[in-house]
């Protein structure tokens, strides 16, 4: 797959790693999975590209290595054309990075979806469903 630009692949990367954060943005304690993750898509970037550029993965880190922005940790940032001729830069977005959203549970009152009439449920204890059940 060495025939995919550097540019593609990081922004394949960074498609998937942005879905997971939405995915998971109301889940508590991530951020030990996050940073695993991160690890673990950073150096097989930075296997893929010593491979494709046949080159040691220090000197590619030498050159590419960089912050995005200021306030942002370092990351691969890579510049060059993209498969449809496109001349443009990209950087590996980071998991860490992502916010984490607080869950809001909706009011039933809020939600239009809900009937307003009473529904026939039967609730039971453990013990009568049991005896229902064994007299069959």
């Amino acid at each position: 797959d060495h025939s995919c630009s550097k540019i593609d692949k990081v922004e394949q990367l960074n498609r998937k790693l942005k879905g997971w954060a939405q995915f998971y943005r109301h889940t508590d304690y991530t951020a030990k999975v996050y940073s695993k993750i991160d690890r673990i898509i950073f150096w097989k970037l930075a296997k893929w590209l010593a491979r494709k550029y046949r080159c040691s993965i220090k000197s590619l880190m030498m050159k590419w290595i960089k912050r995005p922005t200021p306030n942002q940790a370092t990351t691969w940032v890579l510049f060059g054309k993209s498969n449809r001729g496109n001349l443009c830069g990209a950087s590996l977005f980071r998991l860490v990075s992502s916010p984490k959203l607080p869950f809001r549970w909706r009011s039933p009152e809020a939600n239009p979806y809900l009937r307003d009439e009473i529904r026939n449920t039967v609730t039971s204890r453990y013990s009568d469903v049991a005896m229902a059940v064994s007299h069959n």
